[in-house]
């Protein structure tokens, strides 16, 4: 899958003094489809509503379906109209949304369906389950009682379908990024086994190493690494076992 979508660049625009990357909601938002065998004379095209799309949780054939769940914005943050407008922040922020390409039917659309209204990011799973339907997920989010376009400041987890199966939120003012799956064993089930997440913790300006149960993390931590000293946000990371 190639997903095309309406911010562009333009160095003839740069060169006039306005936005270097623009959002241009007219362009639409379309899907490449291409066999993994096949070459570009194979690719297949989609159309759909304009947004945009910085991650993807985990993609997969679903007979003669290909399904996506992303992390969708229907304006982009940080990147203005052609003219220098800004987009609209309330719609600005990533939800959990489910892309489905339907490769029989007779429309050149895909559709697109919100799973959840929780603003989030930097979404996970388990990674042995990457292009294969998947029973768990995972993604930083924002607290849904704080300010709308607030840190993320919290961890939700869904089923398959995208449902909130739990949720752990931080005190005011604390954030992390990506959090990251860790099985408990080679072949232990999906799912099973430990989150890694690094929590900034605003009073002491010093971050944490918070390790959860995946499958419980409304529990809270199980175990807490005080790091000692800030570590500056980044965007991803893996985990690489000893073995």
């Amino acid at each position: 899958m190639f997903p095309i979508l309406p911010l562009t660049g333009s160095m003839p625009r740069a060169m006039a003094g306005k936005p270097p990357y623009a959002w241009e909601p007219d362009k639409g938002a379309f899907i490449g489809v291409m066999k993994r065998s096949g070459d570009i004379k194979d690719i297949v095209w989609f159309r759909g509503d304009a947004c945009y799309v910085f991650h993807i949780m985990n993609a997969w054939d679903d007979g003669s379906r290909i399904i996506a769940d992303v992390m969708q914005f229907d304006e982009p943050p940080l990147f203005p109209h052609p003219d220098g407008r800004p987009t609209d922040p309330a719609k600005s922020r990533a939800r959990l949304c489910r892309w489905s390409v339907d490769l029989a039917g007779s429309s050149d659309r895909f559709t697109q369906t919100y799973l959840d209204d929780l603003t989030g990011e930097f979404p996970r799973i388990d990674d042995r389950r990457a292009g294969l339907a998947s029973g768990h997920g995972w993604y930083a989010c924002a607290n849904p009682d704080g300010p709308l376009f607030g840190a993320l400041s919290g961890i939700a987890h869904v089923d398959g379908a995208g449902r909130r199966r739990a949720t752990w939120l931080l005190p005011d003012g604390d954030s992390l990024s990506e959090p990251v799956f860790v099985p408990r064993s080679q072949d232990a089930a999906e799912g099973d086994g430990w989150l890694l997440a690094v929590v900034w913790r605003a009073a002491t300006n010093t971050s944490d190493l918070a390790v959860f149960n995946a499958s419980g993390i409304d529990a809270g931590p199980a175990a807490l690494v005080h790091l000692g000293h800030r570590v500056p946000d980044g965007f991803h990371g893996n985990w690489v076992g000893a073995a």
